[in-house]
Order: C-alpha cells, then structure tokens, then sequence
C-alpha cells in the first residue's frame, strides 16, 4: 500500500510538467499559423494587386491564408482537435491548388519568353 501511495504522488507533478509542455506546444502552434496565415493574406494581396500573375492566384493565397488563421484559432482555444484536422485539410487544399497553377504559369511564362522573334 506504501508504495502505490508514493507512486501516485510522483505521477502527480510529472502529469503537471506534461500538461504545461503540451499548454506551450498549443500555443507556439497556434501563434505560428496566425502568422503563416497572415503573411499568405499579404502575399495573396501583392499577387492580385500586379499585373503580371492572374487575380485569382492572389485569392486562393488569401484564403489559404484565413484557413490558417481559423487554424490557429482553434488551436489556441481548443488545442488539437477534430475541428482543427478541417481547417488543416482546408489550407493544405488552397495551397495545392494555388502552387500548381502558379507552377503552370510560370512554365507558360518560360515558354513564351524563348520563343523567337522574327
């Protein structure tokens, strides 16, 4: 009986230390993918603002980059959970999508800049 006793009082501050570390790791998450999300706003806003790449490439950035920050949100409020898997899903989407079509268009761009001229 002694030693469960000991036990239990032992687990008691290393569940406390485990607790605290997970705490940190919600919030340097949550705090990350407010950023990321924010910095995809600002660079989906140059991208639709010039006229060099389509508009819409620009608004896929930014709404990948609201998905990250709903990310964050949830995070920081309700640590990793079922809720948070559909906003990582979503961003990861938007990001796909708006890299191909940027990938397709540089490639295009590539293209029409070796073609000679007479």
């Amino acid at each position: 009986m002694l030693g469960r006793a000991h036990r239990r009082r032992r687990r008691r501050p290393r569940f406390a230390s485990a607790e605290t570390i997970r705490w940190l790791e919600w919030g340097t998450r949550s705090y990350q993918s407010f950023m990321f999300g924010l910095t995809l706003i600002l660079l989906g806003s140059a991208v639709a603002l010039t006229a060099r790449l389509p508009r819409a490439i620009g608004y896929l950035m930014g709404l990948s980059g609201l998905g990250y920050i709903v990310q964050g949100w949830v995070l920081g409020s309700e640590g990793f959970s079922g809720t948070d898997t559909f906003a990582i899903l979503g961003g990861y989407v938007l990001i796909l999508a708006w890299i191909i079509w940027l990938l397709v268009v540089a490639w295009r761009t590539k293209e029409s800049s070796r073609a000679p001229t007479p």
